[in-house]
C-alpha cells in the first residue's frame, strides 16, 4: 500500500468548485487531489494539512483521513508519506516540495507554478534530476485522451507537417493561467528544444529584480530548434490548436470536442470545411487521478511510467524557466531571449489584489 498525504485543502486540493463540476467536460475528473488519491487503487490517503481548522476537519471527515495537521513540518516529522499533493499557494510551494523529499517522499503532485525564484528553481532541477524522485504537475490536460488524440494526428502526418501550436486562455495573467498554456505548448514540441522566448506584457509592478505581481501576457511566443512555434496571447476561449501544411486539428472548449480541417481527406480543396471528429476517451483515467496513477507505478518500478515521467520533469522544468523568461523578454522590450538570459536573481511573487498565485 502507498501512503499518501495532501497538503492545502482548498479547491485543488479537497473541494473542487461547483462552476467547474457543472461546465467542466468529464475528463477533468477527478481534479482535486485528495479525489484523486482516493480513487487510486493501491493508495491510502492518511494525512491532511491545512492552517484553516475548519477546511481541514471537514476535508477529513470528506475523505476519511486519520491524520490531520496544520503545518507540513509536523505531519513530516511523524513519517514522510510516500506519495504527497501540494496544493498551497505558490510562495513558499517550493520549500514544502524540498521539506517533502529530504523526510524522504518519492512522489510529488506539484500545483502550478512550481517556484516564485531563478534560485528556487535552481534547487528543484537539482531535485529533479534524482532518478529516485517523481513529480507531475497540476497542468493536467496533457494527460487528458482527447489531447492525446491531437497530438497523435499531429504527429502522424493526418495534418501534414506540423509548424505551429496555439493556445486560447483569454486574457490570462502569467503564473496563474499561463503554466497550462506553457504545458500545452511543451507537449506539443515533444523532444524539440526550446531556443527562445519572447513576449510582451500589461502593467509589471517591479521592484529591481523582484516582480510583485502577477502580469497578464498580451502575446507570448516560444520557438523550437526546427522552426516549430507554440503562441498565445489574449483569443478567447479555452482552445489548443495544432497546425500543419495540410490541416489542423483543435480540441476546443477545455476538451468538449476535437475538429480536424483539412488533412489528407481533403484533396485539392482548398477550403476543407472544418468537421467535428467522433472521439470516446472510455474509461481510461483522466483527470488528476491520470498523474496519480503516473507516481504510482513510477514508486512500484514501472520502467515505462518513470521514463514518462523523466520527460514531464524535463517539461515542468523548462516549463517553469520558460515563464521567467517572458518576464525577461518583455522587460527587453520584447526581444526574444534563451532560457539562458534570464536574471538568476529574479523573483515572481504573483499577487493580484490580495491574492497570490
Amino acid at each position: 500500500m502507498i501512503h499518501a498525504a495532501v497538503i492545502g485543502c482548498g479547491r485543488m486540493g479537497a473541494f473542487t468548485s461547483d462552476g467547474v463540476r457543472q461546465y467542466a467536460p468529464r475528463a477533468w475528473f477527478p481534479l482535486a487531489h485528495a479525489e484523486a488519491i482516493v480513487a487510486a487503487e493501491g493508495v491510502s490517503l492518511e494525512a491532511l494539512v491545512d492552517p484553516d481548522p475548519d477546511r481541514l476537519s471537514e476535508a477529513a471527515k470528506l475523505y476519511g483521513a486519520g491524520r490531520t495537521y496544520a503545518d507540513h513540518t509536523a505531519m513530516l516529522a511523524e513519517g514522510a508519506p510516500d506519495l504527497v499533493g501540494i496544493a498551497t499557494r505558490t510562495l513558499g510551494r517550493a520549500a514544502i516540495i524540498a521539506d517533502c523529499a529530504a523526510a524522504g517522499t518519492r512522489a510529488l503532485h506539484i500545483e502550478k507554478p512550481i517556484c516564485n525564484s531563478m534560485a528556487e528553481l535552481d534547487d528543484l532541477e537539482a531535485l529533479f534530476a534524482r532518478d529516485d524522485v517523481f513529480a507531475t504537475l497540476g497542468a493536467v490536460r496533457r494527460h487528458f485522451a482527447i489531447y492525446g488524440e491531437a497530438i497523435r494526428r499531429a504527429s502522424d502526418g493526418t495534418i501534414g507537417n506540423l509548424f505551429e501550436a496555439r493556445v486560447d486562455m483569454g486574457q490570462g495573467a502569467l503564473l496563474w493561467t499561463h503554466p497550462h498554456s506553457v504545458d500545452l505548448l511543451l507537449l506539443a514540441a515533444g523532444e524539440r528544444e526550446l531556443v527562445s522566448v519572447s513576449a510582451r506584457l500589461g502593467e509589471v509592478g517591479r521592484d529591481g529584480a523582484v516582480i510583485r505581481n502577477d502580469p497578464v501576457v498580451l502575446q507570448a511566443t516560444l520557438e523550437f530548434d526546427d522552426g516549430f512555434v507554440g503562441q498565445f496571447a489574449r483569443g478567447f476561449g479555452t482552445d489548443f490548436t495544432l497546425s500543419g501544411s495540410l490541416g489542423s486539428v483543435a480540441v476546443l472548449n477545455d476538451g468538449h470536442a476535437l475538429w480536424q480541417s483539412g488533412g489528407g481527406e481533403a484533396g485539392d480543396n482548398p477550403y476543407p470545411e472544418p468537421q467535428r471528429q467522433e472521439f470516446d476517451a472510455g474509461d481510461v483515467p483522466q483527470g488528476a487521478l491520470a498523474p496519480i496513477l503516473q507516481l504510482v507505478a513510477c514508486l512500484n518500478g514501472n520502467e515505462t511510467a518513470r521514463a514518462a515521467n523523466s520527460a514531464l520533469k524535463r517539461d515542468i522544468l523548462r516549463g517553469q524557466k520558460a515563464l521567467f523568461a517572458m518576464v525577461q523578454s518583455h522587460l527587453e522590450g520584447g526581444r526574444a531571449v534563451s532560457l539562458n538570459d534570464i536574471d538568476p536573481a529574479m523573483v515572481i511573487e504573483g499577487r493580484t489584489g490580495q491574492f497570490y498565485a
